[in-house]
């Protein structure tokens, strides 16, 4: 636990919410690829249907990943204002969401 701790604080905070927000939707994102090849899994989410079924779900992903780091890592920088590292929540909620969508579709796999 405490090498754990150690390497958050080398990466820093702000960091690892980013990475968190990557690994999360990356890992959602193939484990959801990997799960469509089995006959008896399919997408329940409407949106995300949707958005396979126009071709654009890898691109907005790659939009929320995108704007899910620059938004907060401008406005802490441009700002300097420590109350807007509360804006880190949103990559750390939204990559945990997804990991945990990335564990349970790898769950309905094995």
């Amino acid at each position: 636990m405490e090498t754990v701790l150690a390497e958050v604080r080398r990466i820093g905070f702000e960091g690892l919410s980013y990475v968190m927000l990557i690994v999360g939707t990356l890992g959602d994102h193939l484990s959801t690829g990997i799960a469509l090849r089995y006959p008896n899994i399919y997408e329940t989410n409407p949106y995300t249907v949707m958005l396979m079924s126009k071709g654009l779900w890898l691109p907005v992903d790659l939009v929320l990943i995108a704007l899910g780091i620059a938004i907060p890592y401008l406005l802490i920088r441009r700002t300097g204002r420590e109350y807007f590292k509360a804006l880190l929540a949103y990559p750390i909620v939204h990559g945990l969401l997804r990991f945990g969508a990335c564990v349970w579709n790898f769950s309905l796999i094995i």
